[in-house]
């Protein structure tokens, strides 16, 4: 008996290439990626399209328009990426009957890179248009893009085509710092530093407000973190003292980190000379656990008890989270409100884990904390009592009343917490 024919299943691929050459948009610049679709001998089946950059939900846009146009196929094979969210593949592929597979590009992607080279239009490059206006333009373009491989491809780029960009090598050792990449960030912010040395030398200099006075400020507290998390405790003190000298003003924080530097550093008297000068230069400043914990720490290594239980009072009002971990004790509920990211749990345990061993040193310091953490009870009961308040408030703000009654418990709680502290 003579069978039909069985007919190949459809495969389709979809393809992308990154663009080395910047395009304009609008008054800005950017890296473009180019999406293909094509057919089973690698025929176009749709117009190749410039996109910003691999996003997952505006391809599968992409994939949806072409689909309803040509029909789908039997399978989908898509270039892996990093951008790309395989169990989202997998829901486009069952909403749309289709079998979806990430396959690796193929090693004509360089040959095709070249050929598309041409499609992205003219060179935006013309000679009017400077290396630093085009690096400025990829850096204002930058904030918009969320895929990291783009991102650093970007800052690449404008670096490449202007070296004296620092905004770019000051996101670029950011990147590399949140990477680990520790040696690396300092490398790049001690370029940084020596590309924007000439501002050191000015006068009347606005840091911070003005923003070109922005990238070294950001290098000089970039090279502090980087000497810290590398376990070189004197030099991030050094760095501190240095950024403190620069901005008096401190716009990065580095008055928070510098204390707890000197006292890994060994350098328990600078650290009291360093307190004496932040109680006079910086009055009425904002709560800060960190610094609360490192001024009460040097007050009992003083031989100050009494003043040193006020810092650790400040200090545990101003993050519930610290003292039961530097004392082996069970932590409070995390699922509370936390007025900002110092409060949080995280704060916490980058606290701890780097700082912690100061406290193991001290017995003395230990103890008083350990005392003071037992007077707090009562106020900590009721600070956590409101807290879980606030938490359940925020599921009613449907409620018409709901900003009001936010407002009011917020402020409750806060005159809590400054009466716990005036009452000690």
């Amino acid at each position: 008996m003579i069978q039909p024919l069985k007919s190949a299943p459809a495969v389709w691929s979809l393809c992308w290439v990154d663009l080395p050459e910047p395009l304009p948009v609008e008054k800005d610049f950017f890296l473009p990626t180019i999406l293909l679709l094509v057919g089973p001998t690698f025929e176009p089946l749709a117009p190749p399209t410039i996109f910003h950059e691999l996003d997952q939900v505006e391809t599968e846009e992409w994939l949806a328009h072409h689909f309803d146009e040509l029909g789908v196929p039997d399978q989908l094979s898509v270039w892996k990426a990093p951008e790309w969210v395989l169990e989202e593949w997998k829901y486009f592929g069952r909403d749309w009957k289709t079998k979806v597979k990430l396959v690796n590009p193929p090693p004509h992607e360089a040959r095709l890179q070249s050929e598309l080279a041409g499609f992205s239009g003219e060179n935006p490059r013309a000679p009017s248009l400077s290396k630093s206006a085009l690096a400025e333009g990829l850096m204002r373009n930058l904030p918009r893009l969320r895929s990291p491989g783009k991102r650093r491809s970007t800052l690449e780029k404008a670096m490449e085509i202007d070296p004296a960009c620092t905004a770019a090598r000051v996101e670029l050792a950011e990147l590399e710092f949140q990477a680990g990449r520790y040696e690396q960030s300092l490398e790049l912010s001690v370029q940084i530093r020596e590309l924007e040395r000439p501002l050191l030398r000015r006068r009347a200099v606005q840091w911070w407000t003005d923003q070109t006075t922005r990238p070294l400020l950001r290098a000089l507290f970039g090279t502090m973190l980087c000497q810290w998390h590398l376990g070189r405790a004197a030099e991030a003190a050094e760095m501190g003292h240095n950024l403190l000298e620069t901005d008096p003003d401190d716009h990065m924080g580095a008055r928070f980190y510098l204390p707890l530097f000197l006292l890994l550093a060994g350098e328990s008297e600078e650290a009291s000379l360093f307190f004496r000068y932040y109680a006079t230069r910086y009055p009425g400043d904002m709560p800060h656990a960190w610094l609360n914990f490192a001024w009460g720490l040097t007050l009992c290594l003083e031989g100050d008890d009494q003043g040193a239980r006020q810092k650790y009072r400040e200090g545990i009002m101003a993050n519930i989270h610290i003292a039961p971990r530097l004392l082996g004790e069970r932590p409070p509920p995390e699922d509370i409100y936390h007025p900002s990211e110092r409060d949080e749990p995280n704060s916490a345990v980058e606290f701890t884990g780097s700082f912690g061993g100061l406290w193991d040193r001290e017995a003395a310091a230990l103890r008083v904390l350990r005392e003071t953490q037992e007077e707090m009870g009562p106020a900590l009961d009721e600070l956590i009592t409101r807290r879980r308040a606030l938490v359940d408030l925020m599921d009613q703000r449907y409620d018409p009343e709901y900003r009001a009654n936010w407002a009011r418990m917020v402020e409750a709680e806060e005159s809590a917490v400054k009466k716990a502290l005036e009452s000690s």
